[in-house]
């Protein structure tokens, strides 16, 4: 019967199914309440520590103890007697403490059915005496204790339990505090994160539009926005910029229209056009900047937004600041208007009228031009230069040594670049000089032939003003056609006066001679000698021919030699003596010019003037600090003593242009006859680019 009714009582069992599910449930929420504090396994603090050290000496017992019960141990957050921070779930006194109401005491562990067994009674400490008060969550669920032990049996007055219970609330205040304050901080800390993401995203943004106004600045790109009936126009930083207007955030479209030029405003679109879409959407007009008053190119581009009803609204649109683009053109335009005008130009004074022009009009300048250096004589030659109306021109000759300072770096092939003299500190002993010419700031090419310096291109500006590499290159450009073309043409007068003074000699001597042999020769019997000496004089006629040509063809340096010594004295009276290389058309012609008037002077006043004289003419290739160099020696003897003539006419001056027109040349006149010496750089002798 007992068994049938054991197994007829399911409800029973039914019950305490219920009841320990219950009670699990409880455990879950119990040990989620005490983990949600986040106090296991913390380090001491002082406030839990002095709970526990009030409690041991209120309640006189050796043993105090801030515990937090787990499933499996239990943990002191505070303790006082033990030396330790937890022990095992099953000796514990606070687990069965954690089942009662509020409070449990236990006068004498050895009376007390629930502990006289547990090992802490039985064994070492040998506990006697336990008195603690739950700690309980705002949802009634005990999570520890604050409790006191002693080795002794025991008993807590009324106050000290009451101190026990109200030291085990304020643990409770700190633990709910610490949880409140780690909510608080969870909390400030999604804030921050949300802050951070919003904030990044405001950077982002603010990036972003930085991006574009530095991409804008960039490009010189300006952005606006028109409303077509208030005709007030909302402008980006470099729409501001471009115009030379204070940076804001708007203008009226008339304050922007009247930037625009005089010649230029009749495309620009006005307050009618915008309203009926008539204003062309691409313009290009010149505007004057308002800040600086800079003459500048803009490029519009537009287009008309409409609203609801169909009607015009806004008109939008970008503006671009083509100015370097447009001079860019411009520039590479006069360079190809120089190149095709000094082609055609035939003289110096034209040549420097015509790059003195195109120089000012490309840089803008007040003043521009080419000066001519001759240190010989300390000068400055400025025979022309072009002024804008109202500057005065500096033509004429100034003094070199009154600019040493900039003269010592053009020496050295510095383009000068000046934005403003005053700023330039170098400058200063030349300043006064700059500001009697007007000049606030310049750009300067210097020249260089044969590493001196020879001209200098010049652009001068009346006010401070920078100078962009573009301009630099376009006056660099300049400088260099225009001296080619003065080198040519220089070349050509040079050549020119050259041939006609020696063509007029050769005329005079020939027509002297022709006299002359007319008269002394007219009764002669014997026409075989006559004859040899016409045919003489017509190859005399022949060699002014060949040294009048402009481009002749490379000729071996003895063969003129022979050639033109042959016309002047028998071969027997000429020793020749060094290599046979071919010389240049430009030395061939020199050299035969310099042999010429050396043989007539001998023949006049020289070795060659008597019947016994000679002349040796000795070359030879020399290496001179690495130069391959040509020398050439003239020797007089067995002639009628010499003297230095006083007077010193072309002839004089062809000798002292020496081989190949350089002047390295020097003579001496000795009582047993000339002696000359001249030089040159072998591939200048040899240069075939007449």
């Amino acid at each position: 019967m007992r068994t049938g009714a054991s197994q007829s009582n399911p409800g029973a069992k039914g019950r305490q199914l219920v009841i320990d599910d219950l009670a699990e449930q409880r455990e879950r929420r119990r040990l989620a309440a005490l983990r949600s504090y986040d106090i296991l396994d913390t380090p001491r603090e002082k406030d839990f520590d002095d709970i526990a050290a009030l409690a041991a000496r209120v309640c006189a017992t050796p043993i105090a103890v801030v515990n937090l019960i787990e499933d499996n141990r239990q943990f002191f957050k505070a303790e006082v007697g033990l030396g330790v921070r937890e022990t095992p779930f099953d000796s514990s006194f606070c687990a069965r403490a954690i089942l009662e109401d509020d409070f449990l005491i236990v006068p004498d562990a050895r009376d007390d059915h629930r502990f006289k067994s547990n090992p802490l009674v039985t064994g070492e400490p040998h506990l006697r005496f336990y008195a603690g008060a739950v700690l309980k969550t705002s949802d009634d669920l005990p999570i520890g204790t604050v409790c006191v032990l002693g080795f002794e049996p025991q008993e807590l007055d009324a106050l000290q339990q009451d101190t026990l219970k109200i030291l085990a609330r304020q643990v409770m205040v700190q633990l709910e505090l610490r949880k409140a304050l780690k909510e608080k901080a969870r909390e400030a800390d999604v804030q921050r994160r949300l802050s951070e993401r919003r904030l990044a995203r405001v950077t982002a943004m603010e990036q972003q539009d930085e991006r574009s106004r530095n991409a804008q600045a960039a490009g010189r790109i300006g952005t606006f926005e028109l409303d077509v009936k208030t005709n007030a126009m909302l402008v980006s930083r470099e729409f501001c910029r471009i115009f030379g207007i204070p940076e804001r955030a708007s203008y009226l479209a008339t304050e922007i229209e009247d930037r625009v030029i005089q010649e230029d405003r009749v495309m620009r679109s006005n307050l009618i056009n915008r309203r009926d879409g008539t204003a062309s959407p691409d313009v290009d007009y010149r505007i004057i900047r308002a800040d600086d008053e800079e003459l500048r190119w803009i490029s519009r581009r537009a287009r008309f937004v409409h609203d609801d009803k169909g009607e015009i609204s806004r008109m939008v649109g970008v503006v671009f600041d083509t100015t370097d683009a447009k001079l860019k053109e411009t520039k590479k335009a006069a360079l190809l208007k120089l190149g095709d005008a000094l082609r055609s130009a035939s003289s110096v004074h034209e040549i420097n009228t015509i790059a003195a022009e195109i120089l000012a009009d490309g840089l803008c300048v007040m003043r521009a031009g080419y000066a001519a250096i001759d240190r010989s004589d300390d000068g400055i030659a400025l025979a022309f230069d072009y002024a804008s109306p109202g500057t005065s021109s500096i033509a004429g000759r100034h003094v070199l040594s009154d600019f040493p300072a900039s003269m010592e770096r053009l020496r050295q092939g510095e383009t000068l670049a000046i934005e403003d003299i005053t700023c330039c500190p170098w400058l200063e002993q030349e300043w006064e000089i700059y500001r009697s010419l007007g000049v606030a700031a310049m750009l300067k090419i210097p020249i260089l032939k044969g590493g001196n310096l020879v001209g200098v291109f010049f652009a001068h500006e009346e006010k401070p003003r920078g100078w962009s590499q573009d301009e630099m290159d376009f006056a660099r450009g300049v400088a260099d056609r225009t001296y080619a073309a003065l080198a040519k043409v220089q070349a050509e007068e040079e050549q020119e006066l050259l041939n006609h003074e020696l063509s007029h000699r050769l005329k005079n001597t020939m027509a002297m001679v022709q006299a002359l042999a007319g008269q002394t020769l007219k009764d002669v019997t014997e026409k075989e000698a006559v004859n040899a000496f016409i045919a003489r004089l017509h190859a005399l006629g022949a060699a002014h021919d060949v040294l009048l040509q402009q481009n002749r063809s490379v000729a071996r340096m003895r063969d003129v030699i022979e050639k033109v010594l042959g016309l002047h004295a028998e071969g027997n009276r000429i020793c020749l003596e060094g290599p046979d290389l071919a010389l240049g058309p430009k030395a061939g012609l020199s050299l035969s010019l310099l042999l010429h008037e050396l043989a007539t002077n001998a023949l006049k006043y020289g070795a060659l003037s008597n019947d016994v004289g000679q002349v040796s003419v000795q070359w030879q290739i020399a290496d001179l600090d690495g130069v391959a160099t040509l020398s050439m020696t003239w020797t007089e003897s067995g002639g009628p003593p010499v003297v230095e003539p006083t007077r010193k006419g072309f002839g004089s001056r062809l000798i002292r242009m020496g081989l190949a027109g350089n002047g390295n040349s020097h003579k001496q006149y000795h009582a047993s006859g000339l002696i000359a010496s001249f030089s040159a750089p072998l591939a200048t002798i040899q240069e075939t680019d007449g």
